[in-house]
């Protein structure tokens, strides 16, 4: 291969790797039984090394609303801050959990109550199973918890997600893409199931 051919390759090469990726949008839509109850909207943005995930979700039913925004921000694949923001429709400020890192340790603020998760690099969180497949993942970071989970694999894509108090949901999966997520409330089972 020549010089010139060289550079043209590694400059074009240059300009895909700076070139800022569109975002992932994904639209699920949460049934309860044969009803649908509510909607969520997975947004990621891509930029470099850089990464940004906003989930927002919204139940309405008879008897509720309720409305929760997750955002995550990932520098160099890990975590450096995440918001949670929970609101049953009021005119009130809502709940919010935040998470910080600061140094080797991550400062996390739910709902007023402050800990912190010393000598760990969270990596993946629970909004990332919404855009990938957990291969080869043992935890996720819950961002409306604050706390480490962790994750199996079931086969044939199923992932199961243990939640405090012996709950669990399982993500589906299809060629790598998130298409269900069955959720044990205390309602019953509800699912959140992909709609684009």
């Amino acid at each position: 291969m020549n010089r010139l051919t060289r550079q043209i390759l590694f400059t074009g090469l240059l300009t895909v790797a700076f070139v800022r990726l569109p975002a992932q949008v994904h639209t699920f839509e949460i049934r309860l039984g044969s009803r649908v109850i509510g909607a969520v909207e997975a947004r990621c943005n891509v930029n470099g090394a850089s990464r940004n995930m906003q989930i927002k979700s919204k139940i309405e039913t008879a008897f509720m609303s309720k409305f929760t925004d997750i955002s995550c921000e990932y520098a160099d694949n890990i975590l450096v801050a995440s918001k949670v923001v929970r609101s049953n429709g009021k005119s009130d400020q809502g709940k919010e959990v935040i998470t910080r890192r600061n140094g080797t340790r991550y400062m996390i603020d739910l709902e007023g109550d402050k800990s912190t998760l010393d000598n760990v690099q969270i990596r993946h969180s629970v909004s990332d199973l919404y855009f990938t497949e957990p291969q080869q993942v043992t935890s996720v970071y819950s961002e409306t918890l604050g706390k480490l989970l962790s994750i199996k694999p079931l086969g044939n894509g199923a992932y199961e997600l243990s939640l405090p108090e012996g709950k669990k949901n399982i993500y589906r999966y299809q060629k790598g893409a998130l298409v269900e997520v069955e959720v044990n409330h205390t309602l019953g089972k509800a699912y959140i199931v992909r709609t684009s």
